[in-house]
Formats: C-alpha cells, structure tokens, sequence
C-alpha cells in the first residue's frame, strides 16, 4: 500500500484551472485497484477542492497548505491554523498595505471589499509603464482568484476574527514586487509564521506548524503507511516541503527547478496529462 499525494494547481489542473480529465480517469483507475491510497494535497480551501475534483470522487484532502488535513469522509483530522492573535495582527498589517488579500477560513475564503478594483488599478500603472504587456494575461493570472468556490467579499475583514473563526491561511496577490517582497520580508522576521507561494504574484502566509510536509507525515501515520511508500507529484514552491520527506518524488514537467533537483523522476507537464502519465508509468511497484 502506497500513499500518493497530488497536488492541484500546476499539477493536477490544466493553465485553464480545470481538472486534467485523463488524470481524474487514471486516479479512477488506481482506486479501483484498492492498492494505493490517493490524497490532494494543495494551497487551495478544501471545499474549493471537492468543487473542482466531484463530489463523486472521495479522497482524503491537504488543504491550506497543510493547515487542515481531511479524511475520505470529509472528518477534520488535523488542523494547525495561524493563532488567533498573530491572525489579527496580519490582517490588520496586510489592510494598511493596500493589497489585495484573502482569508482562509474552514467555511469561506473571505477577500476584503474592492479588491478587485485595487489589482486593476496595480494592472494600469504596470501597463503605463509597460506598453508591451498583455492586460488581458495579466487579468487572467488575478482571474483565478476570483472564481474559487467558497469566496465571500467582506467589508470588515477583522469580523473574521471576531467571531472565533480560525485563520487557516492568508494568501496576497500583488502585481507590485516590490511591495511583494516587502510583505514577504516582514512575515518572514515573525517567529510564529512563514511564507511560501504557488504561483507569480502570490504570497502565501501560513503557521509556522504548517506545510504540505508535516501534513503528508500525518496522513501517512494515520494510515500506517511509512515515508519510503509514499509518492508525491507537484511543481512549486510549496511542495518542496512534501518532496523532501516524500520516499518517491514526481516532478511536473513544468515544475520550477528547485522541485525538479528534488525529483527522481520528472512527468509530463500539466496541460500533456502530466499526473495521468505519472500514475501510469512512474509509480513504483
């Protein structure tokens, strides 16, 4: 028996956001075998993953990073969210920068009012400095934002707080690098939390308990599967974590370098059926 992690964005989805269809068939496939245990394991909320996977295909689900760990029947098992006070002290920070941000949280992605209108705003200074750019590639990339299942605009976002919810994760997206790095910089000198990202212009800042690789371990406990039967299949910066501990590890063809160094095998890329083609072939016996 071998647990094999998949994460989504760059991986399991195509650069359209949608499940590769030949990966869903060949994970499908590898289930009805019963030889293997399959996980999503990713950045995004975990409703937002049982929206875009079916609610037909039942798998244990990484969520927020590693922030929540779910079991095939959707049971909470683990959970390591940002502490309440530290949560509150990044919202407020994040609000006085002017950026856009959203909140995780375990019922909804809560994105402060007008954030669209501030990334618009950051996409014509860029483009007025910077004839040649696609506006409309430019919009596509902060699209993706949008259109996840579960986000809420909120005019307060301190309301979240309030009210007890737990922060699981709090991600920027910002097309001003400069401003992007100062966020970064300034989480990364805090003791209680850290940062990672999944794609351009994004910052993703989580607790310093979470990661995709402290979650892997706990799924694979809780299975009583060991580290060296594990498989894992990804390309970004946030699944160097799992791709340290992982005993097999699968690099996208469109992975970044530091992924692929890590790798001992490397699959097709994600809009070539990269995770179908890995599940297929890479897996070992």
């Amino acid at each position: 028996m071998k647990l094999i992690a998949i994460d989504l964005d760059g991986t399991l989805l195509t650069a359209e956001s949608k499940p590769s269809a030949e990966g869903i068939a060949a994970i499908r496939e590898m289930l009805q075998q019963q030889n293997h245990k399959i996980a999503i394991c990713t950045g995004r909320a975990s409703y937002d993953v049982r929206h875009l996977i079916g609610e037909g295909l039942k798998l244990p689900i990484i969520s927020f990073n590693g922030a929540a760990v779910y079991g095939e029947d959707e049971q909470l098992l683990n959970e390591t969210p940002i502490k309440n006070e530290i949560a509150r002290e990044a919202i407020a920070f994040l609000g006085d920068q002017d950026v856009y941000f959203e909140i995780f949280s375990p019922d909804a992605i809560y994105s402060p009012s007008k954030g669209e209108d501030k990334l618009r705003a950051e996409m014509d200074v860029l483009k007025s400095a910077n004839p040649e750019i696609d506006y409309g590639q430019l919009w596509k990339s902060a699209l993706i934002q949008f259109v996840q299942f579960g986000i809420v605009p909120i005019d307060r976002p301190m309301e979240v707080i309030d009210r007890g919810a737990s922060v699981y994760k709090l991600l920027v997206f910002t097309y001003n690098e400069e401003k992007l790095d100062q966020i970064r910089r300034h989480f990364d000198s805090l003791p209680s939390v850290h940062t990672t990202s999944s794609a351009d212009h994004t910052l993703e800042i989580i607790s310093t308990e979470t990661d995709k690789g402290h979650a892997l371990q706990f799924l694979a406990d809780y299975y009583g599967i060991a580290m060296e039967d594990t498989v894992v299949i990804g390309d970004s910066y946030n699944d160097i974590s799992m791709f340290r501990i992982a005993g097999t590890r699968i690099a996208m063809g469109n992975a970044v370098d530091e992924i692929k160094q890590l790798s001992t095998a490397v699959t097709r890329d994600n809009n070539e059926h990269g995770v179908a083609y890995a599940l297929n072939r890479l897996i070992p016996e």
